[in-house]
């Protein structure tokens, strides 16, 4: 069968092959379909319809792979796994500022019948925030060397609020999670 004819002759076309069983009678009961038309059967069988609730579920799921495709993409970065690895590695007292910050606020609910109470369990929420980020400072300042150590063309550019953002997320929580444990080499 030529594919390119420059002259309109018709070409007749070539008996599609026959699926179906003939059966104990020998005839099959519809004629054979016209290859237009099995390609659309096959088509609408790969292409099924979706109410909405499917197609936003589908939709979902589609968009959720492509973020964590991307968040991989982003993450896999040699500075970035050296600074999760570097903040994992150590201890951060910023892991307890959520909790403490809990306890904390609770305490001054709580003492809202001793005035004391209050104003005692705010600076100490206050102390505790001026630690964190004091610790924050000493880790940048150290991580500093330790990327320029081991890789000396890469940028620091983003990675101190990275490193601080980790660095107050509670362990369990951290994602990704952390791959090496506390005191370990890095």
């Amino acid at each position: 069968m030529a594919l390119f004819r420059r002259n309109n002759q018709a070409v007749p076309p070539e008996p599609a092959p026959t699926t179906a069983d003939p059966g104990p009678a020998g005839k099959k009961d519809r004629p054979t379909p016209t290859r237009k038309e099995a390609e659309a059967a096959r088509r609408q069988r790969l292409t099924t319809t979706l109410n909405k609730k499917q197609a936003r579920a589908a939709a979902s799921r589609q968009s959720r792979a492509q973020r964590m495709k991307a968040i991989s993409a982003r993450e896999a970065t040699p500075e970035k796994v050296l600074m999760r690895d570097y903040i994992d590695s150590r201890f951060n007292i910023g892991e307890f500022l959520l909790p403490s910050v809990v306890v904390i606020l609770a305490v001054t609910i709580l003492g809202s019948y001793w005035p004391e109470v209050t104003l005692i369990s705010t600076l100490a929420m206050y102390l505790f925030i001026i630690g964190v980020l004091v610790d924050g400072y000493l880790m940048w300042r150290r991580f500093k060397k330790v990327l320029a150590a081991r890789l000396p063309n890469a940028s620091p550019k983003g990675l101190l609020l990275y490193g601080m953002t980790r660095s107050t997320q509670i362990r369990r929580f951290r994602s990704p999670p952390p791959r090496i444990k506390r005191g370990e080499a890095y």
